[in-house]
C-alpha cells in the first residue's frame, strides 16, 4: 500500500477513486461517514457502494468513524454523519464506559456492513495527560476487549505531538495493545491555504517518532498527509492519506462545520513532482517558457491539460515518492536517506528557479514550507533516532 483517498464531498469523488485504483496510482479510499452517507442521497453514492466499487477495482475501503471530528466543538454539518447512527441512548461522547461501549459496538457493526476493517474511535488530544488521554486509551483497550485484532487510531494537535518524553510514554501504552495497523491523523486548527505547514518541527518530529515506535509492530497510516506526510513514510509509515480538495489532502476542522461555505474548489495548480511541491498553473506556464526540457523533468511528466489531469498527475508523483522510499523497507537509514537525497535535490533545483524566474513568480516562503520545513523535521527525527 501507499496513497489513500480520503474522503471528500465532490460529486465525482467515487469515480475519480476507482479511476486512480485502476491507473495503479492510488491504493484505497478512507470512507468518512461526514462525507458519505449511509442512505444514498442526490450526488452521493450509500457508504456500502462506495465500499464495493473500491474493492471491485482492487482497492482497499476503510471506514472511519472520525470521531476524533465528531467530538471538536465546532463540527456541526451533520446530514450524513447522522444516517450511519454511531451513537447509543446514553448521548454522544467517549467520557462514560456506556458511552464508549455503545459507540464501539455501532461503529463495528457499521464496518462490518461494508467489509471494511473493524477500525476503533479515537478523539482529539492536546495533551498525553489528563483526563481525555485517559478516555481515548480506555476506548482502545474496551475496542481491542471487542475485537482483538482491530486497527486502532491516535488524533491529536500538535501540543500532543510536541510533548517529548510524555508522548513516548504514552505511545508505549499504545504499542502495547499490539494493533495490526495505526491511523494517525495531525490535527489542524485552521488550514489557510494548499501549502503544507511543519514549521512546528518538535511537533512533527515527535509525530515521526510516534510513527517510528507504532510500524515496529503493525502497518502506520498517516491520515490527511498527502507531501507533509514524507517524513513519516520515512519513519515507517506504510500509507498516507491524501486527495485533492484542502480538506482531504490536510485536517481542516472547517471541513466539518456548516459554516465552512460548502466544498473549498482550489485555483489551478500543478504539481511539481521533482520539486516535491504543488505551484500555482501560471508559476508552472512560467518556468515552461523558461526552459521546456527543464519544466518536464520539474513536473515529472506532461503539462496537465486541466484539473482533471492535474489530479491524475499529482497522485501518479505522489504515489511514485512514498514506492520510492517504502521500497527500503524496514531499512530505517536507508528509508530516510531516499528523502533526505530528494529534499536536497529538489532545494537546490528550487532555489535555482528562484535565481531565474520573474520576481514574485515563487517565493523563498514556498521554498521553505514545501522542503526547508519537512527536511528539518526529517532531521530532527533522523539525528534522534542515529539515522542522519
Amino acid at each position: 500500500m501507499s496513497v489513500l483517498l480520503q474522503d471528500g464531498r465532490r460529486g465525482g469523488h467515487l469515480r475519480w477513486a476507482t479511476q486512480g485504483i485502476q491507473l495503479g496510482i492510488v491504493d484505497g479510499v478512507v470512507i468518512s461517514p461526514f462525507h458519505t452517507p449511509r442512505v444514498a442521497v442526490p450526488h452521493h453514492y450509500a457508504g456500502a457502494k462506495v465500499a464495493s466499487e473500491v474493492t471491485d477495482a482492487g482497492g482497499e475501503a476503510v471506514f472511519d468513524p472520525t470521531t476524533h471530528a465528531r467530538l471538536l466543538p465546532s463540527s456541526d454539518d451533520l446530514a450524513h454523519y447522522d444516517t450511519w447512527q454511531l451513537w447509543g441512548l446514553s448521548g454522544v461522547g467517549l467520557d462514560t464506559d456506556v458511552r464508549r461501549l455503545e459507540h464501539l459496538e455501532r461503529v463495528f457493526i457499521r464496518q462490518h456492513e461494508l467489509s471494511a476493517p473493524s477500525l476503533a474511535p479515537t478523539m482529539t488530544l492536546d495533551s498525553p495527560l489528563g483526563v481525555e488521554a485517559d478516555q481515548a486509551l480506555r476506548t482502545a483497550h474496551l475496542a481491542r476487549g471487542l475485537e482483538r485484532d482491530c486497527w486502532q487510531a491516535v488524533s491529536g494537535r500538535r501540543s500532543f505531538w510536541r510533548s517529548g518524553a510524555d508522548l513516548d510514554a504514552y505511545t508505549g501504552q499504545l504499542a502495547a495493545l499490539r494493533a495490526p495497523c495505526w491511523m494517525l491523523t495531525m490535527v489542524n486548527d485552521t488550514v489557510v491555504d494548499n501549502a503544507p505547514d511543519l514549521a512546528d518541527t518538535d511537533a512533527f518530529a515527535g509525530f515521526c517518532r510516534t510513527v517510528h515506535s507504532l510500524s515496529q509492530r503493525g502497518r502506520v497510516i498517516v491520515c490527511h498527509a498527502d507531501y507533509g506526510g514524507l517524513p513519516a513514510v520515512a519513519a515507517g509509515a506504510s500509507d498516507i492519506g491524501t486527495g485533492w480538495d484542502r480538506g482531504m489532502r490536510y485536517f481542516d476542522p472547517h471541513s466539518f462545520q456548516l459554516t465552512s461555505g460548502g466544498v473549498q474548489i482550489p485555483a489551478s495548480y500543478v504539481t511539481q513532482g521533482r520539486l516535491g511541491s504543488v505551484l500555482r498553473r501560471d508559476t508552472a506556464d512560467t518556468i515552461a517558457r523558461l526552459d521546456e526540457a527543464q519544466a518536464l523533468v520539474l513536473r515529472g511528466g506532461p503539462m496537465p491539460i486541466d484539473d482533471a489531469a492535474e489530479r491524475v498527475h499529482h497522485l501518479r508523483q505522489l504515489h511514485g515518492l512514498v514506492i520510492a522510499i517504502n521500497g527500503h523497507g524496514l531499512a530505517r537509514v536507508a528509508r530516510v536517506n531516499e528523502l533526505r537525497t530528494f529534499y536536497e535535490q529538489a532545494m537546490a533545483d528550487f532555489t535555482n528557479l528562484l535565481g531565474r524566474l520573474p520576481r514574485g513568480s515563487i517565493s523563498e516562503s514556498l521554498l521553505t514550507r514545501w522542503l526547508g520545513d519537512p527536511h528539518k523535521v526529517l532531521e530532527r527525527y533522523a539525528r534522534a533516532e542515529n539515522l542522519w
